[in-house]
């Protein structure tokens, strides 16, 4: 074999390592990552992910919550969107609700006067016949708060709660006890409360 076969047999080899290294292979053959500056432009994602971007998770259905947000000299409910397991399900929804408000909802003024440790004591029940919903909630919810805060909490959850489908109205017990709901005048009532009796914090439109 000549001197100048060899050499171009030699320089056929590095240009075949050279090929090699460019596709993103070492030396032991195992596909190394490429970084994205590397990439041609045609090979990059158009339209990236924001990484604080959270897709919804499977199974989940957005359901109707309401907050509270100033409102010239006054508040007002706000209605906000929160995933839940099963809209179906009264609990779900109320423990949607008492997820106070995230931090991105908190720098646009919305607020909660439901108390951060208040629970449900029992499973929420819903009277058909009556189009009525029973919400048995912990001494917390009333023990913390009172007076016009009180009634704002109350509206946030007749609000949310009258957004489900066959429920027109809320009665409260606390602690297993029923209590008479104040309304938005401070009016305790007796019975079950509907949306009219918080007409005065109903949401506007925006």
């Amino acid at each position: 074999m000549t001197r100048c076969r060899r050499t171009h047999r030699l320089v056929a080899r590095l240009a075949v390592l050279a090929l090699l290294g460019g596709c993103g292979l070492s030396e032991d053959g195992g596909p190394q990552a490429i970084a994205p500056e590397n990439l041609p432009p045609e090979l990059l994602d158009p339209n990236p992910v924001s990484s604080t971007t959270l897709p919804e998770s499977p199974g989940t259905t957005g359901v109707a919550v309401f907050f509270l947000m100033r409102d010239g000299d006054g508040e007002r409910l706000v209605k906000v969107e929160r995933q839940v397991a099963n809209a179906t399900e009264p609990g779900d929804r109320i423990g949607a609700l008492f997820s106070q408000p995230t931090s991105a909802e908190a720098a646009r003024g919305l607020t909660t006067r439901i108390p951060a440790d208040t629970v449900l004591v029992d499973v929420p029940v819903v009277d058909d016949e009556a189009n009525e919903l029973v919400v048995d909630l912990s001494n917390e919810f009333t023990s913390s708060i009172e007076g016009e805060e009180l009634a704002k909490a109350f509206a946030q959850i007749v609000y949310t709660m009258t957004a489900m489908d066959g429920v027109r109205q809320v009665r409260f017990l606390v602690d297993g006890t029923e209590i008479r709901a104040p309304d938005a005048e401070g009016v305790e009532k007796e019975g079950a409360v509907r949306r009219f009796d918080y007409a005065a914090l109903a949401p506007v439109a925006r």
